[in-house]
């Protein structure tokens, strides 16, 4: 087994393109769960399709690790609000997952990155778990020194 990990954190990149980014956040429509977007229906022209990134935050065996999927999203689970289009569903109240929607027009697509809720890569994030990471991963003694201020 490898012990290459990932995290899950807010804008992930995952596509880079020429069409106009769409501006997407968590929120509620009808009090459910929701991700909106700045997307008019009417903006997805023919021959145009909007694709949904899905990232997974899980932990196997002791290493988180994130996992993508993508699927196309049909008009007619695009529910129109006063902020534009949303997808809803309690999926998007999970803060293990992450997602994105994307706008692609045959070889263009736009530029977007992850919204999420998750928050497990804060916990790598201070310097005693640097230091940790650091020791258990080195096979010869190394001096770790860390500049100041950065935590």
């Amino acid at each position: 087994m490898d012990s290459y990990a990932s995290f899950l954190m807010p804008d992930i990149p995952v596509s880079e393109g020429k069409l106009l980014t769409i501006r997407q956040h968590l929120g509620e429509v009808d009090g459910v769960a929701a991700l909106i977007a700045n997307l008019d229906k009417k903006d997805i022209r023919q021959g145009m399709e909007l694709r949904l990134y899905t990232a997974e935050q899980r932990v196997e065996h002791g290493v988180p690790r994130v996992f993508f999927k993508v699927k196309k999203v049909k008009k007619n689970e695009l529910v129109e609000t006063a902020e534009g289009v949303a997808l809803v569903g309690e999926e998007f109240a999970d803060h293990n997952k992450g997602w994105a929607l994307v706008l692609v027009d045959g070889e263009r697509c736009s530029t977007q990155g992850i919204v999420t809720q998750c928050t497990l890569y804060e916990q790598y994030t201070s310097q005693e778990a640097l230091l940790a990471a650091a020791k258990s991963h080195s096979s010869r003694k190394m001096k770790i020194e860390l500049p100041s201020g950065i935590f």
